[in-house]
């Protein structure tokens, strides 16, 4: 079977999978909490199948003793009463609260995700504007998870989408509200493959008509215009009945990609055998990568780096859908300059292993703060000592191209600039095309690292350079919620174990009343109370333990 027909038919698979059983995307039929946004997107159901009580319960998760008093009042009314007026209000409030510049990055971060899901509970209601909202949102999850080729869950956002854009083209919040599963709305509305595959069809032979008009307006008739490379949707569906099967070609297995990092160390003066031995000269220490073509780690699967963070970090998938963009196609493991951003104890640090790791990138972690120089960037030979820039140094460890730099509390650094800022120095690192050729102080030559990813993180924006601001993308870190704490203990677990040279048999996972006593106590958000809760259940343990 070629490599087309096979990867036709895992789609084919995986969307005869999502229609039989779509829970392993929407969640279960009957939730006892309320979903994610994402499984909510591909159809999921509310709490008890009420929109009105999966909106009480989502509206309990928030701190609302921290939020400010007219917020309060718009969340106790809507907690009490439910309906399309009080969740209207409620979510006005809460994306003002969002976006103010007053409100604590945590505070903010809680009222962006309520306001954003309790739109699925207003367009239950009857509300054609959240209807719309949840339409628009559903369609553009559904072409970005088809570039990932998660066929199953792009068919099931579709599905939603059409069933939502349906809602949106009347008002019905004056009308009698009548829980039902979502599910069975959904079941209704099975897309036409006949109709679609006729629309890819007209797709097709209309960019056909195009290309060749093109081709013509280039290179005359007959010329093949170079072949240009957009963000169109491409929707592959079966061959026209009849139509003969191309000739198999032999599988091409594609060179493994190469940089040369350092091209040449002939201006620096020729160490000698003392030098070349203790490695203590720029030339003697970088002799062995200048001029060499170092192998670029490859690109992982997108679908697999976003299915192996999420097992581990639910809460982070919309960060690795986000990161998963930068490698649909790419030549090598890369991504933009991009800094992660939540309060502290959330897991950012971890986060950033977590990605390299996923990436095959080597790791070297930075940390900024109180960081008040520009050594980052190297220091030059005519002081009394000398050193190449972190991502080089980095780069002649491993004896590679492409590397990851972990920047730590990017926003602590020193804004003094007498000895020199990080955040100057690093400008010219995170623009690609600066980064071809930077000039390093050291080895007094230019290196390109261009292949070097770039991730910081930040507990706010605050004391970061609008220039740093500028070159980098700004992810928000969600916080693990109280539906996370199995998953996350579970992970905790795994560390103490790490730490103290134990297996599971020695220190099993918690079981569901240590479960349960622990959150009674974590309500989600810092990790660090957490811990500290973990490892007070794991002391109980050892005193209860039987002697023997």
């Amino acid at each position: 079977m070629s490599t087309k027909k096979s990867d036709r038919q895992k789609a084919a698979n995986a969307v005869a999978r999502a229609r039989r059983d779509s829970t392993h995307v929407t969640g279960p039929r009957a939730p006892s909490a309320p979903l994610p946004r994402n499984e909510m997107l591909a159809g999921g159901e509310f709490v008890g199948w009420d929109a009105r009580v999966d909106a009480a319960i989502r509206l309990g998760w928030l701190p609302a003793a921290e939020l400010p008093s007219r917020c309060r009042r718009a969340v106790q009314a809507a907690t009490s009463d439910p309906n399309a007026r009080t969740l209207r209000r409620v979510r006005t409030v809460l994306f003002e609260l969002s976006t103010s510049e007053a409100a604590e990055f945590g505070i903010a971060q809680a009222s962006a995700r309520c306001h954003e899901a309790l739109a699925f509970n207003l367009a239950a209601l009857g509300c054609p504007q959240a209807s719309a909202e949840i339409s628009a949102a559903a369609i553009q999850h559904a072409s970005f998870l088809i570039n990932l080729e998660y066929y199953g869950e792009a068919y099931l956002c579709m599905r939603s989408a059409i069933v939502w854009s349906s809602d949106a083209c009347q008002d019905k919040t004056n009308e009698p509200y009548n829980p039902e599963p979502n599910y069975a709305r959904m079941s209704r509305c099975e897309l036409n493959a006949e109709r679609w595959r006729a629309f890819s069809y007209a797709l097709r032979d209309a960019e056909a008509q195009l290309q060749a008009a093109d081709d013509v307006l280039r290179g005359g008739a007959g010329m093949m215009a170079p072949p240009v490379q957009d963000g169109d949707l491409a929707l592959d569906f079966g061959d026209e009945p009849g139509t003969p099967a191309p000739a198999e070609a032999a599988p091409k297995v594609p060179a493994p990609r190469t940089l040369v990092v350092v091209s040449s160390l002939g201006h620096l003066a020729k160490p000698t055998t003392y030098a070349q031995e203790r490695r203590d000269s720029p030339r003697a220490e970088f002799e062995k990568i200048a001029g060499k073509a170092l192998p670029l780690l490859p690109a992982p699967d997108p679908q697999r780096f976003v299915e192996e963070g999420s097992a581990a970090a639910p809460w982070l998938r919309p960060v690795f859908e986000t990161l998963a963009q930068d490698l649909v196609g790419a030549p090598y493991a890369w991504l933009r300059p991009t800094v992660l951003v939540s309060p502290p104890g959330t897991g950012k640090t971890a986060t950033v292993r977590a990605v390299s790791r996923l990436l095959g990138l080597p790791l070297r972690l930075y940390s900024a703060a109180g960081a008040s120089d520009g050594s980052f960037g190297g220091t030059s030979r005519q002081w009394g000592t000398g050193r190449a820039s972190v991502p080089l140094q980095a780069i002649l460890q491993e004896e590679v191209g492409s590397v990851c730099i972990g920047i730590d509390e990017i926003e602590k650094s020193s804004a003094d600039r007498r000895n020199g800022s990080l955040g100057d120095v690093l400008l010219p690192f995170l623009e690609r095309e600066n980064a071809r050729s930077l000039f390093d102080l050291y080895i007094e030559t230019g290196v390109n690292l261009s292949a070097v990813t770039y991730l910081a993180t930040a507990n706010s924006l605050s004391g970061i350079p609008g220039a740093l601001l500028d070159r980098m993308r700004i992810l928000e870190v969600p916080s693990p919620g109280p539906e996370h704490l199995p998953v996350v203990a579970a992970n905790l677990i795994a560390e103490i174990r790490a730490d103290r040279g134990l297996d599971a048999a020695w220190l099993p996972d918690l079981d569901g009343e240590e479960i349960e006593l622990v959150g009674r106590h974590w309500r989600g958000g810092s990790l660090r109370p957490l811990r500290r809760l973990v490892e007070t259940v794991l002391a109980g343990r050892d005193r209860l333990a039987p002697r023997h």
